[in-house]
């Protein structure tokens, strides 16, 4: 159903068993969440899932969703907010670790998806859409600096999978480690990135 057409009862709806199923991901994990457990959490019939998403594929592609909306209501005004390149380079860095800390759960659901659930023959996995897409927009920021004289000349692609990959491989360190020092990490990683794309004199 396109949500145009989609009613506010049903939007809440939808909403509701999107959190429930990020509940019963993050605490069973993606092998042991099955449309049933997700009902009885959200206390509806498993038809009343297969009504708004059709199965648990569609559900799972409409958590990849909430999560990364999430994440970007959270980095998307303060990115937009800084004056120069290099401040967006930071604010990215800054609030993507920054959203780690505030949503444990949904990261770790995404973390289960991003591990577990791999697209079959030649679909690709739930994530890899969205994958793509983080990497497309960051290209942006990074080629804003180039263009701005900021940021030394780079191959915008190599790049950004560089931060990402840098930026990717933290949540299994922190849900591993909850005593993990997010702040120093921040720290380190924008004062690395910050030196390997700035323009020397």
């Amino acid at each position: 159903m396109p949500p145009e057409s989609r009613t506010f009862i049903e939007e809440a709806r939808r909403a509701q068993i999107i959190e429930c199923a990020i509940d019963v991901l993050a605490e069973h994990g993606y092998l042991h969440t099955t449309l049933a457990k997700i009902a009885k959490r959200a206390k509806i019939s498993t038809g009343v899932i297969s009504y708004h998403f059709g199965g648990k594929d569609q559900l799972i592609q409409a958590v990849v969703a909430d999560v990364a909306k999430l994440a970007t209501d959270l980095m998307i005004p303060r990115i937009l907010a800084q004056p120069t390149a290099t401040e967006g380079l930071r604010a990215y860095i800054e609030s993507n670790l920054e959203f780690m800390r505030l949503h444990r759960k949904p990261l770790l659901a995404l973390v289960q998806i991003v591990t577990h659930a791999v697209g079959e023959d030649t679909r690709p996995g739930p994530y890899d859409r969205q994958a793509d897409v983080a990497i497309t927009d960051l290209e942006k920021l990074l080629d804003w600096g180039r263009r701005s004289g900021e940021f030394r000349d780079f191959d915008l692609r190599s790049m950004a999978i560089a931060i990402r990959g840098a930026i990717d491989a933290v949540p299994g360190r922190l849900l591993n480690d909850p005593d993990f020092d997010l702040d120093l990490l921040t720290g380190e990683l924008v004062t690395t990135f910050t030196l390997a794309t700035r323009r020397h004199p």
